[in-house]
């Protein structure tokens, strides 16, 4: 018996070791320079996810319900090849970014190098070929190839000539050059615990937005989201672990502590405060705080921006906008609820924390009789009429807010939520989404703890495990092409494909 137990013992270790050894093997693969690096711990997704049995990968039913009700989505079909793709179970795969050839990388452990090549061909529309010595297909930006039981899945920047593009893969693939396993801070980030952990540099994620047209247009309208896109934030790093009754997620800025960012919070951010929660319907879809100090956020650059771009619009233009926003010193909250009625319409809330809320209920009041609005005075607060809603301004403690809903409010506040105290109460920056797809309900939170380090948490709201959930939704998500509708230098909408269709062998 005891020499039984040594045998297993040793298999355990040596399989502990080889798994060890082609973790490391793709790290190597991976440049020193990428601007982003994420690996995913395959066995524990799988596990978590319930989609791992005797070493081999299935779909529970309740999963591929909600893949065949949304076949287009990439990951739905990512999904729908992991049981034939011949993936390595007991290793993890990476992905990276770079500034280089390839944009994105995927680098997939692999058990079985021909069900992979036949996976990959039929989902590809061609055949795998020699070129420079790789064994690839290429189709439109998307570049695959097979090499000593890896999966190379990139695509690329620009567009490029096939060869150029096996050939740059093929130096990824010997990992020879120097790598991330020589830079220690993203050593240590990828291998921390957890299913998923990121190290992505901010360089990289600016590049990324500057191609989105989504990006461009958000930052248009919302110049303070440059704060930290633009900011000297070097790095942000994100750890994400699954357990039975939730997902967490951890997020770090890298961040110098004499950098400009951490100037500019400690300057604009106030204390944070849950009181506006006793005016927030508890039915909202959506809750974001954020705590300010007023005065010295309407000297941001970014909230003059939008403060001009205000003062335009016709009539309502004519508020003091800045000095209502002077007043504020805590939080800014927005709660938002898809209209049951009327597709596309929203119901929503604004509340904020004011050193005088009465006198910006005043404000908004004489603006409305100049217009000839005269509101009613109902219950302590101004009702107003615009549209299918009703505008309710008032205030309650040291609290402004605003109602605009198209039903006559019944349900309770916000503040009955214990849960949702403890978070407010403590985060200077916070959201709380409570979402429904394919008949599974979550609750995502998140919040900063100080103004680096942030902490979220997702929770199923029936029975069905929070990873599953959590997969169930992201699959039910109608994909729009927002960070897929790149912009190209002369300001076009849309690259296209790298070469169109399929790059036939000569």
């Amino acid at each position: 018996m005891k020499e039984l137990k040594f045998f297993v013992a040793t298999l355990l270790l040596v399989a502990l070791a080889a798994c060890s050894s082609r973790n490391e093997d793709l790290e190597r693969m991976i440049p020193a320079d990428a601007t982003g690096v994420v690996c995913f711990d395959t066995p524990e997704i799988l596990k978590c996810s319930q989609m791992l049995s005797d070493d081999k990968i299935i779909i529970p039913a309740a999963l591929q319900t909600v893949i065949d009700a949304n076949d287009a989505s990439p990951l739905c079909q990512t999904l729908t090849d992991l049981p034939v793709l011949g993936l390595d179970t007991g290793s993890k795969a990476y992905m990276f970014f770079t500034l280089k050839t390839f944009g994105r990388v995927l680098l997939v452990p692999l058990a079985d190098e021909n069900a992979a090549r036949k996976t990959i061909a039929q989902r590809a529309g061609g055949d795998f070929a020699s070129v420079e010595g790789i064994d690839c297909i290429y189709v439109e930006d998307n570049f695959y190839a097979v090499a000593d039981k890896t999966l190379f899945v990139g695509t690329v920047n620009m567009p490029v000539e096939r060869e150029k593009a096996a050939r740059a893969a093929a130096v990824i693939l010997q990992g020879k050059s120097r790598n991330i396993t020589d830079v220690p801070e993203v050593k240590q980030c990828i291998d921390a615990d957890g299913a998923v952990n990121a190290y992505l540099k901010m360089e990289g994620i600016r590049a990324l937005l500057k191609r989105s047209k989504t990006y461009k247009e958000i930052a248009e309208r919302m110049p303070l989201v440059e704060v930290f896109t633009q900011s000297d934030i070097k790095a942000l790093t994100c750890g994400i672990k699954l357990e039975n009754d939730s997902v967490t997620m951890n997020t770090h800025f890298v961040v110098e502590d004499n950098s400009d960012y951490v100037k500019l919070m400690k300057s604009t951010i106030s204390k944070p405060d849950a009181e506006f929660l006793g005016v927030m319907p508890n039915s909202m879809e959506y809750i974001m705080s954020m705590s300010v100090n007023g005065g010295r956020f309407v000297e941001l650059e970014q909230i003059k921006q939008l403060l001009k771009a205000f003062a335009k619009l016709p009539y309502i233009g004519r508020i003091d906008l800045s000095q209502m926003l002077s007043t504020i010193d805590g939080p800014v909250a927005v709660g938002l609820a898809r209209d049951p009625n009327l597709e596309g319409e929203w119901n929503a809330v604004v509340a904020a924390r004011c050193s005088n809320p009465g006198e910006i209920v005043n404000t908004i009041g004489k603006f409305a009789l100049a217009l000839g609005q005269a509101p009613e005075l109902y219950d302590n607060e101004y009702v107003y009429q615009y549209d299918n809603k009703m505008i309710r301004v008032g205030s309650a403690g040291q609290v402004f807010y605003l109602k605009m809903l198209n039903y006559e409010q019944t349900e309770a506040n916000a503040g009955d939520d214990v849960e949702l105290k403890k978070l407010f109460a403590v985060s200077p920056f916070a959201i709380s989404v409570r979402t429904q797809s394919n008949d599974v309900s979550g609750n995502l939170t998140f919040g900063l703890a100080d103004m680096i380090n942030g902490k979220g948490r997702f929770t199923s709201a029936g029975d069905t495990p929070a990873a599953m959930a959590l997969l169930q939704m992201l699959c039910g998500i109608k994909t729009p092409q927002a960070f897929d509708d790149m912009i190209d230098d002369a300001g076009t909408t849309g690259v296209g494909p790298a070469i169109d269709g399929f790059h036939e062998l000569n």
